[in-house]
């Protein structure tokens, strides 16, 4: 952390600042305080400091007008704003930029320490020619091109991820273009909003080429994330990416002023298809494409075929880890005809999770729930077979719920933690160090894992950035310390 870096709290109630402050000040800020956004104003100018947290309820400017200010003035049009209050606003935290009251001190200092590093990244790539470079891991494309719009660069973002590679072209700060695979333009773009593994690099310097894309920055960030959370919500109910899918019934049977995307979809399914091809062939967003796929299948003008003979399933666990996981799951109590247990997924942040669930869908035995919980309930489950189930659970990582976490998580085999891991502190330290349950962390690097999950009691093992295969791990016994059982 860059010492003396100084946060301005505009909060009109006295409580929170004293609350906050000494916590703030014990990592080394500087911190200054106002009780109403306009008087923030005069100190944000007078003191440049390095980040604001502004109240909702702060008087006399409302949080616009006081951000609005700020931007016009060279001197503060860089300060970070992160809003505050009970009354979530859904675009600001979606974006990272608002903190849900009452305060969970933990979440509130992991959030200011991911705002600096985005700052410092900022920083490096402030120069003309400068380049950058970095895991997902750390900075998510929605974070990077947030940074990139900021600094008006031209030149072009590239991901890769096992071989395949992805690229975002940027001219004065707006995206103008993207590509991944066969996709192209804003559909290749919210394919990418979604990545959280592999490598980046920001290569500055003049653009040539088509330019497809005309939106600002945030407005592509909200909207990809808004159709990724629609996607997962529609995945439980599409066919496998490799079903084919052709029309049932001639083309002229099909009714007329049918939606362009629905005409492009209809035109594609001439023959037999792979399901991912056609989402991949069509030049409308994979959302607009799965809708209209959906609404053929619906209404009987398209259906699926049986594919390719399925190659045999070979079960999740072999007979003796099956056995093993009944014994973890009793615990020395006689469990009768059925089993079932719970694995606990943290960590990981929206994006990584639907990532992982998606990846869940090709473990054997898995069934995701219709309507996913947002934050906290069921995920889905695993049936192993011999009367032995797992439920896959997510809980609430805000303090206030701090309470709820030990009797959701009992009856737990392990937890499943998913990088970055920051914003879940205080749950992970619940989990390994009060729970002491087993830990399996996925994600792009070990060296990323928090060292507390290093130390835990019940087990630790890194397993790659596969999260199926994390979850196989932890279910056959990875990390567990044999004398808990």
């Amino acid at each position: 952390m860059a010492p003396g870096r100084k946060i301005l709290i505009a909060d009109p109630d006295a409580a929170t600042v004293r609350a906050l402050a000494p916590a703030l000040r014990q990592r080394g800020y500087q911190v200054h305080a106002a009780r109403d956004a306009s008087r923030a104003l005069q100190i944000a100018i007078l003191r440049f400091p390095d980040l604001v947290l502004l109240d909702e309820r702060a008087g006399l400017l409302d949080p616009r007008t006081f951000v609005r200010i700020l931007r016009t003035n060279p001197r503060t049009e860089r300060i970070p704003v992160v809003l505050t209050g009970e009354n979530v606003d859904p675009e600001r935290a979606r974006l990272g930029t608002f903190l849900r009251k009452p305060f969970n001190l933990d979440e509130v200092l992991a959030r200011i320490e991911q705002i600096f590093r985005r700052v410092d990244a900022a920083r490096a790539v402030s120069g003309e020619t400068r380049e950058i470079e970095g895991n997902l891991a750390q900075i998510p494309i929605a974070d990077l091109l947030q940074i990139l719009a900021g600094n008006r660069k031209t030149g072009r973002l590239t991901v890769e991820r096992e071989g395949e590679r992805a690229e975002i072209a940027l001219s004065d700060g707006r995206v103008v273009d993207a590509a991944m695979g066969a996709a192209v333009g804003e559909k290749a773009l919210w394919r990418l909003l979604t990545r959280r593994e592999g490598q980046f690099a920001f290569v500055p310097g003049a653009l040539a080429g088509p330019r497809r894309i005309d939106r600002r920055v945030e407005e592509l960030v909200l909207e990809g994330l808004r159709q990724a959370d629609e996607l997962a919500r529609l995945l439980p109910a599409l066919p496998p990416p490799g079903d084919l899918v052709e029309l049932a019934v001639h083309p002229s049977e099909i009714p007329a002023g049918l939606h362009p995307v629905t005409e492009e979809v209809v035109a594609l399914l001439a023959g037999p298809r792979r399901f991912q091809d056609v989402v991949d062939r069509c030049r409308a967003s994979d959302l607009e494409t799965v809708r209209a796929l959906v609404a053929l299948l619906e209404r009987g003008y398209a259906r699926r075929l049986a594919g390719p003979a399925p190659a045999e399933v070979t079960p999740l666990l072999g007979p003796a880890e099956l056995h093993a996981l009944r014994a973890r799951i009793a615990r020395g109590r006689s469990s009768g005809a059925q089993a079932v247990g719970k694995v606990v997924l943290a960590g990981g942040g929206p994006l990584a999770r639907r990532a992982a669930l998606q990846r869940f869908q090709t473990v054997p035995g898995f069934h995701a729930e219709v309507e996913a919980p947002a934050g906290f309930g069921t995920l889905g489950r695993v049936t192993l077979g011999e009367g032995v189930r797992l439920d896959l659970t997510e809980l609430p990582g805000e303090r206030a719920q701090r309470p709820l976490w030990r009797p959701f998580a009992a009856g737990a085999v392990g937890a499943l933690v998913l990088l970055p891991a920051d914003d879940d502190a205080p749950l992970l330290a619940e989990l390994a160090n009060v729970l002491r349950l087993p830990v399996v962390v996925c994600g792009p690097s070990e060296a990323a894992v928090p060292e507390s999950l290093r130390q835990a009691p019940g087990g630790f093992a890194f397993e790659g950035s596969d999260a199926a295969e994390g979850l196989r791990a932890l279910l056959a016994g990875a990390g567990a310390r044999a004398a808990m059982y």
